[in-house]
């Protein structure tokens, strides 16, 4: 069996129309979702984009979330997995930060390919920053000054500079590339092929055509003001200029809908829906507004954890499943579609067997950064536990939690104390056993009574002498 995992980054749970959002334009992944299992209970681990990738591709969490490192290269991971089993392993993405600045996410795959575009991407120098064609300034986003554009614009715009017609936008490189190598493996019953989608990401930029699908204003042309994508959390913005921005992401996800579709022709065309395992998800989401706030941000929420999930597999059936999946399953999944016996000792479980006996092993998933952004964060809530109904951001001090109804911005800590006490009791015990430091959960035990441990290991190969730094906030503070 063939198998295709595709990540989307930035992709929230309700923004697919399966999962109804009935302003959603994604007739695409819905056309999927007809045919699958969709899982309503998916949520984020290790947080954001690299902490993610190390969740899913090594099955394994990182003591208890994964910091943003690059992939080791003694880790076991299944794409790596797969190809000591017969497997031709593929890697097509737009995402930069798998290979630039050393994070490594190519090496597991016989083959990789990258697409050139995206946010802080830098594939080229030029004199200059060109406003790009579907660009121009907008009165709705004179608020704030002179605009000067952030580091990962003028990447974006150098990088973008050329950039013409709707094939020469990133997403739709990625995407044609990807139908192109099902048109190049027809025959093959053995490829795994991880496609990895970084829209829609910030910038929340996409073609005329999809923003006025959302933005209906009588005048608007779709295009868009760059401006807006550093102003959207500016106090100064009407209520109009919100609409916008939000209006750009749903545009930039119909669009990303749009270019998936390519993909999914072609493998009807092909005939590979047939004999070919797809698997859908995103890395994290991301706020739109509703919290008086657009992006993402930590301690999460459902708006950031709670993600989509789709598998389609060949007499694998197809459903809604409730059962709680975090991203380490990915990895007993993948093997357990091409028939691969899990052997090393990881808290991964198939998924697809789960929707298909209705039970899950989870019982709340947790999601978070890496324990070393703690000790300055200490007097506040530190990650997040969801148990399919509800979330609660956990706090040492129990007073400082914060519970809310999944779906709903509602805080909701006083009316149900006995719950959030539970859910947080649970919360602990469970970070606890996927590898917290034992003096950090006991501070957690204490209600935050104990001094905070200043010694503690925050996470697996804590502390860290590589030498390794971000690259897009070390390289990025000149033009």
């Amino acid at each position: 069996m063939n198998i295709v995992l595709i990540v989307i980054d930035t992709l929230r749970y309700d923004a697919l129309g399966v999962n109804g959002n009935e302003r959603a334009h994604t007739p695409n992944m819905d056309r999927l979702a007809s045919s699958a299992w969709a899982f309503d209970n998916a949520y984020s681990a290790s947080f954001p984009t690299i902490p993610f990738r190390n969740d899913a591709m090594r099955g394994e969490y990182g003591g208890p979330f994964h910091p943003w490192k690059p992939l080791p290269f003694n880790a076991l991971t299944f794409p790596e997995t797969l190809g000591r089993n017969g497997y031709a392993t593929q890697l097509i993405h737009d995402t930069p930060h798998l290979v630039n600045g050393g994070h490594n996410f190519d090496w597991p795959f016989h083959a990789w390919t990258f697409i050139r575009g995206a946010e802080v991407d830098r594939p080229w120098i030029t004199d200059g920053l060109p406003m790009l064609s579907n660009w121009k300034r907008d009165p709705l986003f004179d608020v704030g000054g002179e605009w000067k554009p952030a580091p990962g614009l003028r990447t974006y715009m150098r990088a973008n500079r050329a950039r013409k017609d709707l094939d020469d936008w990133n997403c739709a490189q990625l995407f044609n590339a990807s139908a192109q190598f099902l048109r190049d493996n027809a025959e093959r019953d053995n490829f795994f092929l991880w496609i990895d989608c970084f829209d829609p990401h910030e910038p929340w930029d996409a073609p005329p055509e999809f923003m006025r699908m959302f933005d209906q204003t009588p005048g608007y042309d779709g295009r868009i003001d760059p401006r807006s994508f550093q102003a959207r959390n500016n106090s100064q913005l009407s209520e109009a200029g919100r609409r916008r921005v939000k209006a750009a992401y749903e545009a930039k996800t119909a669009w990303v809908d749009h270019c998936f579709g390519k993909f999914l022709t072609a493998l009807e065309e092909t005939g590979l829906d047939e004999t070919t395992a797809v698997i859908l998800t995103a890395d994290h989401g991301t706020n739109l507004g509703e919290r008086g706030f657009f992006g993402k941000r930590s301690p999460v929420t459902d708006a950031e954890a709670h993600v989509p999930l789709i598998v389609k597999a060949p007499g694998g059936g197809s459903g809604r499943s409730s059962v709680i999946v975090q991203p380490q399953d990915l990895f007993a999944t993948v093997l357990g579609l091409a028939g691969i016996p899990l052997e090393a000792d990881l808290d991964s479980h198939n998924i697809l067997e789960a929707a298909q006996s209705g039970s899950g092993q989870r019982k709340i998933a947790l999601a978070g950064g890496a324990a070393n952004q703690w000790q300055r964060r200490q007097n506040g809530t530190l990650f997040t536990a969801f148990d399919g109904e509800r979330r609660l951001q956990v706090a040492a001090r129990p007073e400082k939690s914060v519970l809310g109804r999944i779906g709903s911005v509602e805080n909701e800590t006083q009316a149900h104390a006995d719950i959030a006490a539970d859910l947080r009791e649970a919360a602990i015990e469970e970070i606890a056993r996927r590898g917290l430091d034992e003096t950090l959960a006991e501070w957690l035990r204490s209600d935050g009574q104990k001094p905070f441990p200043q010694d503690a290991s925050f996470w697996r190969g804590w502390p860290d002498h590589s030498g390794h730094h971000a690259y897009f906030s070390r390289l990025y503070g000149g033009d």
